[in-house]
């Protein structure tokens, strides 16, 4: 079919590639991560109802043709919950990071700057040269022990 032959269908490329798309959309995916991600409502389900993981493991072996061990499949549980909770805080907290920015911070006595209330996971402001204390103990003078011990001449006068 031609791109005159889609205008005469009153179709376009992109609703053709919709179809397409669809239509691969229910092929079994290529990887073990991407099998056990389109399985996952159906793990999921079976974890809350009390089943094991080998008991799992079993299960998408025989029914499903997903060959994975059991401390794989642990290893993909624990991948899929940790993105879906990064994904749910994120939902919930979006103006988080803003937030953090705006949060005044002062320094204390040792010229430390922390947030008041003592949260210390908010970012330093973007300003904030992070290699700026390492230039400044790379600039002082370095120490001179006989400064130290008293050794060699106090006054800086040479005796010879």
């Amino acid at each position: 079919m031609t791109t005159a032959d889609n205008i005469e269908d009153g179709r376009g490329w992109a609703s053709d590639s919709r179809l397409r798309l669809a239509r691969r959309r229910d092929t079994k995916p290529h990887t073990k991560a991407g099998q056990i991600r389109a399985l996952w409502p159906e793990i999921a389900a079976a974890l809350e109802g009390g089943q094991s993981v080998k008991s799992i493991r079993h299960w998408l072996e025989e029914d499903a043709g997903i060959i994975v061990g059991t401390t794989s499949l642990t290893s993909y549980i624990s991948r899929i919950r940790r993105r879906e909770s990064r994904a749910h805080h994120a939902l919930e907290s979006p103006t988080h990071e803003a937030h953090a920015v705006d949060v005044p911070i002062a320094p204390n006595e040792q010229g430390v700057r922390r947030p008041p209330g003592g949260a210390q996971h908010l970012k330093p402001p973007p300003n904030a040269d992070p290699i700026a204390q390492a230039m400044r103990a790379l600039t002082k003078p370095r120490l001179d022990i006989r400064k130290l011990h008293g050794d060699g001449d106090p006054a800086g006068k040479s005796l010879i």
